[in-house]
């Protein structure tokens, strides 16, 4: 009992003339860095957050992702794509010119002939639309007579319009419906593409916010094993410490630089992976520094009392899975009315009028109108009855697939409400298990001080303090990764854009 006041009163008196000796000497003022110490809080409020000069936010890193990041553009490139093929599907109803020209310089008959047309297709109803123009001049056989014409030639017109096949679609219109669902399928490809690219560079940031703050942590901890170096040695050297808590300070130093440079390689990593989505309007990449990260992290978000049911429903609204089925699908009615289509036969009507112009035949003075029936039907349709039980069965399988999506989504959803929420309460819980390390570990300093305890059990504390601390950091950015699921399970940033598009 002696022992232990007279080793407290030692301590305390050593104390007092450390503290004397500093007092005479000036007191540097160092300048104020937010990342020196990690024993403050790993929650900022936003408005502290944005304040925060030189930070690098989330919205300026989705903003470089939106114009600069490759595979975004290269999906654009594909909408690009079935822009031209839908251009190129309307080239099916492009007007057509041809001609044919004939001369016979000798022969019992001399004679010569041109005849030119210029065909238009249409989608209304399959009718396509001719004009020509023809004139033959000569000697003609009998069996030829039809090729001469009245000295100026003789010009017609007419269409071709089917009444049955071909009267509701034809392989153009149908190639033509084809390329404009690919148009759309296109835009659902790119949509999908950035709410996967929105959801990874969420997390990347995240991560590399969360590799900040570990390494500040363990940056902390090994300054202060370094700072207590000398009041040990001053301990030991007046006999208060033995020298074997020199030893393993040193040990401790050893440890935290240890921890210290795997800790910097971590922020390095993170800041090099998030360089991928990080880049300047050019798309060269951009590290970003230690001096952008932020101070901590938002505030949790809190889910209490959401309409889980309600969440599905906007989900299957806009997620751009469902509604690609349903263009599949589109594409595969079209083929099944292509089959229904070669069911029917052929029965087209052909119109045309003609008149000649100019001195010969009167026979050939007066206007022509020509109405005529073209009928084709199949006897065997095994190839169209196939098309048609192929596209029913893709039907189905097709309807099978959009049920399980849809199922998957609700799912996603689910799962990622329940992981925002259990994430919250990690992070609360990882909170006040840090608020408890650190009163624990300013105790045992204190009994430390007073000779109470060792050094390897200060250790432990601060050790303690650091790996809650870091806790508290994963924690709180597997709850912001949680959120940015969340947000990737209900197409968040589309549901954002859509209501850009309404308040325009």
């Amino acid at each position: 009992m002696i022992r232990t006041v007279f080793r407290r009163s030692l301590t305390l008196l050593c104390s007092f003339l450390l503290f004397a000796l500093e007092a005479q000497t000036p007191i540097k003022v160092l300048p104020v860095d937010p990342f020196e110490s990690m024993h403050g809080p790993n929650i900022i409020s936003p408005e502290s957050l944005a304040k925060q000069p030189g930070v690098l936010t989330l919205g300026e890193l989705l903003q470089s992702v939106e114009k600069s990041y490759p595979l975004v553009l290269a999906a654009e490139r594909l909408l690009s794509e079935a822009e031209y093929n839908y251009l190129a599907a309307q080239g099916a109803f492009d007007a057509q010119f041809r001609t044919i020209g004939t001369t016979k310089p000798t022969g019992f008959y001399t004679n010569n002939y041109n005849d030119s047309v210029i065909e238009k297709p249409t989608p209304l109803g399959g009718t396509s639309f001719f004009a020509g123009y023809r004139i033959g001049r000569g000697t003609f056989p009998l069996y030829d007579e039809r090729r001469k014409t009245n000295d100026y030639g003789e010009i017609r017109a007419g269409a071709i319009v089917p009444l049955m096949r071909n009267r509701e679609i034809d392989k153009n219109r149908a190639e033509l419906k084809k390329a404009d669902i690919d148009r759309n399928l296109a835009e659902l490809s790119i949509q999908k593409l950035k709410i996967e690219v929105v959801r990874e560079s969420t997390k990347r940031y995240w991560k590399w916010v969360a590799a900040g703050q570990e390494f500040l942590v363990i940056k902390d901890l090994l300054a202060i094993a370094k700072v207590r170096v000398k009041q040990i040695n001053d301990r030991v050297a007046l006999g208060d410490l033995p020298k074997v808590e020199g030893i393993d300070n040193d040990r401790a130093i050893m440890q935290r630089e240890a921890q210290f440079y795997s800790a910097e390689r971590e922020l390095q990593k993170s800041a090099i992976d998030l360089s991928l989505f990080l880049r300047t309007e050019d798309g060269a990449l951009i590290l970003p520094k230690t001096e952008q990260l932020p101070l901590g992290f938002p505030n949790t978000v809190s889910f209490a009392g959401i309409d889980l049911e309600e969440k599905i429903k906007i989900a299957w609204v806009y997620r751009p899975e469902l509604k690609d089925f349903e263009f599949k699908r589109e594409k595969i009615r079209v083929d099944r009315q292509m089959g229904y289509n070669s069911l029917k036969p052929q029965v087209d009507l052909v119109v045309a009028a003609s008149q000649d112009f100019g001195p010969g035949s009167v026979t050939r003075s007066k206007a022509e109108l020509e109405a005529s029936l073209v009928l084709n039907v199949p006897i065997q349709t095994r190839r169209p009855r196939g098309e048609i039980g192929a596209a029913e069965a893709r039907l189905a399988q097709v309807d099978q697939e959009l049920q399980f999506a849809k199922d998957k989504i609700k799912t996603e959803v689910q799962d990622s409400v329940s992981e925002v929420i259990a994430s919250a309460k990690r992070v609360e819980a990882a909170k006040k298990e840090l608020e408890f390390a650190r009163r624990l570990e300013a105790l045992e300093r204190d009994r430390f001080a007073l000779g109470d305890s060792t050094l390897l059990i200060v250790n432990i504390r601060e050790q303690t303090t650091a790996e809650a601390a870091i806790r508290e950091v994963k924690a709180l950015n597997d709850h912001h990764a949680a959120i940015a699921n969340f947000h990737a399970a209900v197409a968040y940033s589309l549901q954002l854009e859509d209501k850009d598009k309404k308040n325009l």
